[in-house]
């Protein structure tokens, strides 16, 4: 009896690390499930707690695009999509933006596919651009007319609120809503990091 009294301790403490560790794993479960946020406002809160790793500024909260992209001619199957607006014309910024946008579009290699460009000019600028030689230096660049005020009343109670003087460029989800932009002045490198993220941990549709 005394010879198995030593064995029956180690049988009880290894019964304690495995109660221990159903225990720690079920617990991470758990969390999860509580703290998994159900509407955007929790989510804009949890991201504001514990930080992001995207490169690209927070649209807090997202805002919903499809009012001014239903009319647009869009693929069948939804895409993520980098939409470039605002400025005057198509000025020197505005031209680095596209240029820097088609480098990362390129540089997603076999994700190319899965990301549309999108260029939204001021309708009232639209008779300034040089249409043609913008279709020969971005073949796969949508370009669509808009109603800069569009996209200003949209974008108004959001961080994402500018005057539209500048060129910004945003991250668009399938479902249309716009969650990152960026500024002329950003590195594009961190668009590239963004998408590749992005595109990592959402389905294929």
């Amino acid at each position: 009896m005394s010879e198995q009294s030593p064995l029956s301790v180690k049988q009880r403490g290894f019964r304690y690390q495995i109660w221990l560790m159903l225990m720690i794993i079920f617990g991470v479960i758990a969390s999860g499930f509580i703290l998994m946020p159900k509407t955007e406002q929790q989510r804009q809160k949890m991201i504001e707690l514990f930080g992001t790793t995207n490169q690209g500024q927070l649209v807090k909260p997202a805002v919903d695009l499809s009012s001014l992209l239903a009319d647009f001619s869009l693929d069948d199957k939804p895409k993520w999509q980098v939409i470039i607006a605002g400025g005057n014309g198509c000025d020197q910024n505005c031209e680095q933006v596209l240029f820097s946008t088609k480098q990362i579009h390129m540089l997603l290699g076999k994700l190319t596919g899965r990301v549309q460009r999108l260029y939204l000019p001021d309708a009232s600028q639209l008779q300034v651009l040089d249409l043609d030689r913008l279709h020969l230096e971005h073949p796969y660049l949508q370009v669509s007319a808009i109603e800069s005020s569009q996209l200003s009343d949209l974008l108004r109670n959001s961080s994402a609120d500018w005057d539209m003087r500048d060129t910004r460029y945003f991250v668009v989800t399938p479902d249309h809503q716009a969650i990152l932009y960026y500024t002329a002045t950003d590195d594009a490198g961190g668009l590239l990091d963004d998408l590749k993220h992005l595109l990592k941990y959402s389905p294929d549709r």
